[in-house]
């Protein structure tokens, strides 16, 4: 069964048909026992799952979590059933199930707390006993067999005993370790199980004394379990131990039990067999007894049941004689004693079972009686509702015939508020409801337009009033008369307070009274009231389309006429008319710019010094898109600001900012890693530093951002740099020099599309044309974008440049000699472009690459915006380079890899002899002084500044001339075209290496000599350059008979001489060098960091001393490239470049003592 993650906690169901695991990652699975199949899987947790535990009835799983939380879920669908149960913020790291499944324990870490639940409700029983058990996957609670006591083994060695309803401390006392792991509690509740560390100890329950002896295991025990018959106990940490308990516990223990009388009584432990046969007829005795006033109450209690039949108390006693008589007979077996249980067993269960007939026939009786008198009630309520109902329609029809119809209205509205729904239903009552309304409102209309034609408007509006309270029905007409009247001598908030308790829908109600309004010409009343009515209708779905439509064509008809009256009254100078009728339209659409416009220049005109009015036309010229407007009316509005008398009002200036400077700050910012000088492909011209930033100033977006951004909470400086960003994106090109290439002099007046004709201005051009049509504005060229006349801005884009290939959104790659008709696969590996010097760290840096061909065609007519991830593109550079292309991506600027980067390098070429030491500044991040005509020390220079800071010795093997700044330095390049070089001794398998080691350790019995060479080898000082000399520290052999031989190298055609060293043996030299009776020479071993095991980071750490000296030793032994010296006065040397390795390899009789002796630091020139 494969969990997806790691297993934190098992369980099984009883049956044993189930088994739930948790894991890791929350996830609880229940699996199928028998065919090991999942049956569900559901995420329970978001952290590791520490405790699961099943109901005893198999249907619930508890689970307990490092995430604080424990749950209860349905072991067949996965649902949660409770929880989460908060546990104040612990990690639940064990959770128990009662036997009788009605409780759930759980315990805590941090908190350290022991908590009970109700596992059917979730209900906090015990919350929170303050102790401390330990983290072990769900083995420190025990539930006792009768489900009220609960045993926890602390973390400091005490077993707790607690009452489970109210968590009372019942008994508590120390195991044999002050540190408990697991406990478990026999199946038959005599005694428990607890562990500590690897050993486990006895415990009886009812004396709490220790029983039997301790027994250890061969491991720590981290969950513990004894068998359902008590005669082993199963330990596990990686593997499952079982123990038995024989001869640990005493028998009685673990053996068979008596029952007797329904409950289980322990053998007396130190007693005989005839003890235990006497204390069994004692309690067959006593039994005896019991069953005799069992007998007597049962004849009781037949006698006076009421529904007892003649026939049953026959039956009943002839039992109850034949019981006698077995009686009688038991007293001479107590092996009888099964069957007379069962007997009593059966009579209880015919007791019980006329009990409960009679007792349910009581029920029932009783619910028959109760549900009657509901029923009785019920139709008392009905008819008493029905009766008044009838007393209130004859009161509502005498009323109306006397004519007072009002009054008659009033107790309908009455009655119709107070029936219940049983009137409702009756359908007599329903219809008169709706006639007799009908009647009311029609006499209410007449009462009404009676009274406002004889000028009582106070009784017509009382009685319109009464009608539009009778029912949603009321004819509108009604409705009108009474807004008119209401309208015509009274405020619109007295007509809506009065509205407010009409049945009419309130829509209905406050579109009449908008339309009244705006017929009288009362606009501003009519927007005031159209404006509340939107607010507390807002909510209402009812009639939502059609109210939708009309809002929507009376708000647009309300607004023109108020922009109309503005308009006018700001035509006749009447400025607070004008800025009345405005506001009031902007009250019913806030959106109108126009109006909002007009408004704001209405207050500037009327108060000029005052800021509001330039604050609402910025916001109305910044909706309408007029940013560069919209920020002068931003400063005029700071100015007045400012300038104001109030204090208030000048505080309030503090909340403003003009986003002009942070807008700058973001700029400089973008374009200080950019080049000093860039290419701006709208124009065709340079533009420098300066330039570059007052350009960002041009764009609309940069008044859009200054205006947009007023106050300190709108400033969006995310956006800013996101706008910076995308504006100074540039795109660098990448390409082989052709003889008049325009320059920086050339084009600092001009634009670049106006140069004249030519194959190097117009691949500039080209080149700008397509940085424009790919939407981009700036590009940059080597050839015009950097003065070449100026030696500081010369040494900078040299320094730079690979940072600014690196920060390049493009690099464009022209592929001189490469012709989109004749192109095929192969030609960018075989081209110029592929072989020069500059081009190596223009690729390497560049992020996004694209390659066009000499008439500016996509290479191979490739789609993909970035070349460098077309796998065609990516073979050929590695055809090129011989390098992996996964390995290329991992240069970057710095010291590091040093001999990786010179390898690429050594392929490559310039027309100008110190450029191949130039190109090379940006990838090791060097800043070297720029001297052209120093030749080959331009290398040398670099080479030593790699050297003296990277300790990087591999940088001195080398075959060849050396240069002319240091002898111990080459003359160009070319010599590192091994990544590997041999001088270096080859790496030694671990399993090789242990090998020889042993064999070594066999062969050297006293070590000292060799964790002494171990160590003057480790305190060698690094590698230095002191006053123009390399210090090399190293282990030197001394060469004694020197002889050239007769003949020179045939290849090469250079001498070729013959040496001895004692500790090297014979060996053969090929130089240009005359060394015909020089003495002093020297060999010497430079490579000696790599062989002495610093890096700790593999393991390293944990070899003790003599093993690494004995490591050293094996490494010492292997073939290496030595290095020749010669002397020169004061104790120094000069390096002797040979044409081929001097490859040697330590004598095996030399002695380490002998290679000690040859340990030292040589001054090189």
């Amino acid at each position: 069964m494969a969990a997806g993650s790691v297993v934190g906690n098992v369980a099984a169901s009883r049956d044993g048909k189930k088994v739930v695991s948790g894991t890791w990652s929350g996830l609880v699975t229940v699996w199928n026992a028998e065919n090991h199949e999942k049956v569900t899987e559901f995420k329970a947790h978001s952290n590791w799952v520490r405790a699961v535990d099943v109901s005893p009835d198999g249907t619930r799983i508890a689970t307990g979590s490092q995430d604080s939380t424990a749950c209860v879920w349905s072991l067949s669908t996965g649902e949660r059933l409770l929880g989460p149960l908060g546990h104040g913020g612990g990690w639940v790291v064990a959770a128990k199930f009662s036997p009788n499944g009605c409780l759930i324990a759980t315990a805590t870490l941090d908190p350290n707390a022991v908590w009970v639940y109700d596992s059917r409700n979730g209900r906090h029983l015990v919350d929170g006993i303050p102790i401390r058990v330990n983290a072990a996957l769900n083995n420190s609670l025990a539930w006792a067999s009768d489900s009220k006591q609960l045993f926890v083994l602390a973390h400091d060695g005490n077993i707790n005993c607690l009452d489970a309803s109210t968590g009372t401390t019942l008994s508590t006392w120390p195991i044999h370790s002050n540190y408990g792991m697991c406990i478990s509690l026999a199946s038959n509740g005599t005694f428990i199980a607890a562990s500590a560390g690897s050993s486990v100890s006895f415990w009886d329950t009812t004396t709490r004394e220790q029983i039997g002896s301790v027994i250890e295991f061969t491991h720590d025990i981290w969950t513990m379990a004894i068998s359902a018959n008590c005669d082993l106990v199963i330990s596990g940490d990686k593997r499952i131990t079982f123990r038995s308990l024989c001869g640990i516990l005493p028998s009685y223990y673990y053996a068979a039990l008596l029952t007797v009388a329904d409950h289980i009584v322990l053998l007396e432990k130190n007693r005989d067999l005839r003890n235990e046969l006497a204390e069994s007829e004692r309690a067959a005795n006593a039994q005896k007894k019991s069953l005799n006033e069992i007998i007597r109450s049962l004849r009781t209690d037949l006698h006076t049941q009421r529904t007892s039949s003649d026939e049953q108390r026959t039956n009943l006693e002839g039992t109850t004689q034949r019981l006698c008589r077995q009686l009688s007979d038991s007293q001479d077996t107590i092996n009888r004693q099964d069957t007379i249980d069962k007997t009593i067993d059966s009579l209880r269960a015919i007791l019980h079972a006329r009990d409960d007939y009679s007792n349910n026939e009581i029920a029932r009786l009783k619910q028959i009686n109760q549900e009657l008198r509901v029923q009785l009630a019920e139709s008392q309520h009905k008819a008493d509702s029905l009766i008044h109902a009838h007393e209130q329609k004859h009161k509502c029809e005498s009323l109306y015939t006397q004519g007072r119809i009002c009054d008659a209205a009033k107790s309908l509205m009455e009655m119709t508020n107070t029936i219940n729904e049983d009137v409702r239903a009756n359908k007599l009552i329903v219809d008169w409801l709706a006639e007799f309304t009908d009647r009311c409102v029609v006499m209410l209309e007449r009462v009404g337009d009676e009274a406002s034609n004889t000028e009582k408007r106070a009784e017509a509006v009382a009685a319109y009033s009464i009608a539009l309270s009778l029912g949603p029905l009321t004819p509108s007409v009604i409705l009108t008369k009474w807004a008119n009247i209401v309208l015509s001598r009274g405020s619109v908030s007295d007509a809506l307070s009065t509205a407010a308790k009409f049945t009419v829908p309130r829509f209905v109600v406050d579109r009449v009274i908008c339309e009244i309004l705006e017929g009288d010409g009362r606009f501003t009343e009519a927007a005031e009231c159209f404006r509340q009515m939107r607010n507390e209708l807002r909510e209402d779905t009812n009639m939502q389309n059609q109210r939708a439509q009309w809002q929507d064509a009376f708000r647009d008809r309300c607004i023109e006429k108020l922009e109309k009256l503005g308009d006018t009254a700001r035509g006749s100078k009447k400025h607070d008319e004008a800025i009345e009728r405005y506001s009031n339209a902007l009250s019913l659409d806030p959106t109108n710019l126009d109006i909002l416009l007009k408004r704001s220049n209405e207050l500037i005109e009327h108060n000029p010094s005052s800021h509001i009015g330039y604050e609402g036309k910025h916001a109305a010229l910044y909706g309408m898109g007029h940013h560069g407007e919209a920020f002068e009316a931003f400063t005029t509005m700071l100015s007045r600001l400012d300038q104001s008398p109030d204090p208030q009002l000048r505080e309030l200036r503090h909340q403003y900012v003009d986003a002009s400077s942070a807008i700058q700050k973001v700029v400089e910012q973008t374009i200080r890693h950019m080049p000093r000088v860039l290419i701006d492909t709208v124009t065709g011209r340079l533009y420098d530093k300066a330039q570059q930033a007052a350009a960002f100033e041009e764009l609309p977006i940069y008044d859009e951002l200054r205006s947009s951004m007023t106050t300190r909470t709108r400033l969006d400086r995310a956006r800013i740099r996101s706008e910076a960003e995308k504006f100074y994106r540039y795109v660098m090109l990448s390409h082989r020099w052709r003889p008049n290439e325009p320059t920086f002099q050339m084009v600092e007046k001009t634009s670049i599309y106006d140069l004249p004709a030519s194959p190097a201005n117009s691949k500039v051009q080209r080149f700008c044309e397509l940085v424009r049509y790919l939407d981009f504005q700036w590009a940059w060229s080597d050839t015009c974008c950097v003065n070449q006349l100026d030696k500081g801005v010369q040494q900078e884009s040299l320094v730079a440049m690979f940072r600014w290939y690196r920060g390049s959104s493009l690099t464009v790659v022209h592929l001189f000699g490469v012709w989109s008709e004749s192109q095929v696969p192969g030609c960018l590996w075989k081209s110029i472009w592929n072989t020069r010097g500059w081009t190596y760290q223009e690729y390497i840096a560049s992020v996004v690459v694209q390659f066009y061909t000499e008439d500016w065609k996509p290479y191979l007519g490739l789609d993909v915006f970035n070349h460098k991830e077309s796998p065609v593109i990516l073979s050929e550079m590695e055809q090129a380079m011989n390098f992996a292309t996964n390995e290329l991506v991992t240069l970057q600027p710095g010291l590091d890899k040093a001999r990786e980067k010179l390898y690429l390098a050594s392929m490559r070429q310039t027309t100008r002899e110190e450029d191949i030491a130039y190109c090379l500044f940006g990838i090791f991040n060097v800043a070297l002084p720029i001297i052209y005509g120093e030749g080959n020390q331009a290398v040398g220079r670099l080479l030593e500044y790699i050297l003296t800071r990277s300790d990087n010795v591999t940088l001195l093997a080398w075959t060849g001339s050396s240069g002319s700044h240091h002898s111990y330095l080459p003359a160009d390049l070319t010599v590192y075209k091994e990544i590997v070089p041999p001088h270096v001794p080859s790496r030694i398998g671990t399993a090789e290496m242990d090998g020889m080691v042993t064999a070594l350790r066999s062969s050297l019995p006293d070590l000292s000599v060799t964790t002494a060479l171990y160590e003057r080898l480790y305190d060698l000082p690094p590698l230095s350059l002191s006053a123009g000399r390399l210090r090399l520290p190293g282990i030197v052999f001394p060469l004694a008979d020197l002889v050239p031989v007769s003949e020179s190298d045939l290849e090469s055609d250079l001498p070729v001489y013959r040496a001895m060293s004692p500790m090297l043996g014979d060996l053969e030299i090929k130089t240009k060098d005359q060394l015909s009776g020089m003495e002093g020479l020297l060999l010497i071993h430079p490579w000696i960091s790599p062989l002495l095991d610093r890096d700790f980071s593999c393991g390293v750490a944990q070899i003790d001393l003599a093993t690494r000296a004995l490591r050293l030793v094996v490494r010492l032994r292997q073939s290496f490239g030595a290095l020749l010296l010669a002397p020169l006065a004061r104790a120094q040397y000069r390096r002797v470049a040979t044409d081929s390795l001097i490859m040697v390899r330590v004598w095996e009789e030399t002695s380490l003592t002998q290679l000690m002796d040859g340990i030292r630091t040589i001054d090189i020139q």
